[in-house]
Order: structure tokens, then C-alpha cells, then sequence
């Protein structure tokens, strides 16, 4: 997502499976005059049968939010393609293109969001793509909320924390503290399982028994990470170089643009 005046726009990954190349260039030229409507970014893939679309998954995961199979394809149709991809990405958008009107009570079994008709018209087509990133983004949002707050084991059953005001996480024994902005939580979990509740692209172990939210790092020195408040956390050697780099990147990239980029955390 990017703001441009006060516009959000919206990226979304599609992908058309078709075998006839000439129904695939006619919705993509649709999708251009779409995005120009819309103001959203749409980036597409395109993919001749449906063996190609399951392969290209397997080998690379699936990263599309949307898709738009074709129902009769040789080898494969697209209900099959969707049943595949329906056993491990329950969530998917998927959209068919048919050329029959009795489609509807087919499409319901694998849960697609709607058809389009060949050949396809562009207000159908227009119409679809509003409902179809309305789902997506309603499941990003859901995603983020989930990512937003996490459940811990506590003395008394469990407690809320917002993921935003943890600091750092510390290893007691075999229980972990979390540091929150505002306090400590004592929790009756490993740090190992507090870890696994997490998101990797945020925390980072810096040292054994230390997670620190990446977020929060004000300075990395020799051997300690410095929170603010005069809150430091032991870094290992291992750690220190490239969590220093990591550092002013971050620095960097919200000087340039005021976007951080966790996903750099993969890296440790």
C-alpha cells in the first residue's frame, strides 16, 4: 500500500489461466482501464493451463491474491485447478471464466467469489474486481489484527498484549517476561513458545534468552542493544555487526522514505 495525495493505493498480484491467449490479452487490456478507473495497482501473471498454474505453485508458493481460471482448459479444467489449490490456500480469491450460464451451483462447491462471462465485458469485469479486492483487503485486515495482538499463558489463565508495546522478551528460567512499555508480564510459557507467537519480520533474538522488537532498537553498541529509558539488552557477537547494519538501514529507509523494512530481519 502507498499514499499518493490523499489516495491510498492498493496492490494486488492476479493471475489469469486461460489457453487462448486472445481471452487472456482482452482481460488484461480490461485491467488496464480498470486500474486507471480505480486508481490501484493490479500486477499480472498469466499462465496457459492449469498444469503450469499448479506447478509455478509448488515451486514457488502461491502469491497471487486473485485468480481468474478459465472452466475448460485441455488436461486440467479450472474446477480442478481450484480444488487443488483450495486444500492448502482456503482463503484464496478465485474467480472463473466460462462461456456457460449454468455455472453458478459448480462455482459455489469450491467457494469462488463470482464468473465472468465470455466473452467478457468490461463493467462485469469492473464489477468483479471491486468485490474481489474488497475480500482481499478485508483478509489483509484480519491478518493485521491478528498480527496486532497476541494471547499469553499467565498465573491466573491468560492475558492480551499489544505486539506494538513489547519491548523485549526475556528468558527466566523456564518462563519468559515480557517488557512492555508500560510494565513487566511474568508468563508461564517458554521463551521458545513465545517466539513461535511472534512475527519474524518484527522480533529478533539478539541473544540467548533475549528477543527485542526490532521496532524499538534506539542504538546498537558493542555488546548491548539500547531500547530508550535507559533499557539496554545484551547482544552477542554474532548479532551485533549485522544488527548494526540492519540498524541504519532502518534509519536510513525512514530518512528516505519513513517506511521501516523488517523484512531484513531474515537475515539474522
Amino acid at each position: 500500500m502507498e499514499i499518493k495525495g490523499d489516495k491510498i493505493i492498493r496492490e494486488y498480484k492476479l493471475a489469469v489461466c486461460d489457453d487462448q491467449q486472445c481471452f487472456i490479452d482482452e482481460i488484461k487490456v480490461f485491467l488496464k482501464a480498470y486500474v486507471s478507473e480505480s486508481k490501484n495497482k493490479v500486477i499480472v501473471s498469466e499462465y496457459h493451463s492449469g498444469e503450469e498454474l499448479l506447478e509455478d505453485i509448488e515451486k514457488n508458493g502461491l502469491d497471487k491474491d486473485i485468480l481468474f481460471l478459465d472452466v475448460e482448459m485441455p488436461g486440467k479444467t479450472g474446477i480442478a485447478v481450484a480444488e487443488d489449490i483450495r486444500k492448502n490456500y482456503p482463503d484464496t480469491v478465485i474467480c472463473f471464466i466460462t462461456s456457460h450460464e449454468d455455472f453458478a451451483r459448480i462455482a459455489f462447491d469450491v467457494e469462488a467469489l463470482g464468473y465472468l462471462m465470455k466473452p467478457v465485458e468490461y463493467q462485469k469485469l469492473r464489477d468483479l474486481m471491486k468485490r474481489c479486492t474488497t475480500q482481499v483487503q478485508y483478509q489483509r485486515n484480519a491478518r493485521e489484527a491478528e498480527r496486532q495482538y497476541i494471547e499469553i499463558k499467565v498465573r491466573r489463565g491468560t492475558a492480551i498484549l499489544d505486539v506494538e508495546e513489547i519491548l523485549y522478551v526475556e528468558k527466566r528460567k523456564n518462563q519468559c517476561v515480557f517488557h512492555m512499555e508500560d510494565g513487566e508480564v511474568l508468563s508461564y510459557m517458554t521463551l521458545k513458545q513465545a517466539r513461535q507467537l511472534l512475527d519474524d519480520t518484527v522480533f529478533c533474538t539478539v541473544h540467548q534468552g533475549y528477543i527485542v522488537n526490532f521496532h524499538h532498537i534506539k542504538e546498537v553498541k558493542s555488546n548491548s542493544v539500547c531500547l530508550g529509558k535507559n533499557r539496554e539488552v545484551p547482544v552477542s557477537r554474532r548479532n551485533q555487526e549485522i544488527l548494526r547494519k540492519l540498524h541504519m538501514k532502518k534509519i536510513e529507509s525512514i530518512r528516505l522514505n519513513g517506511n521501516l523494512a523488517p523484512e531484513c530481519l531474515h537475515e539474522m
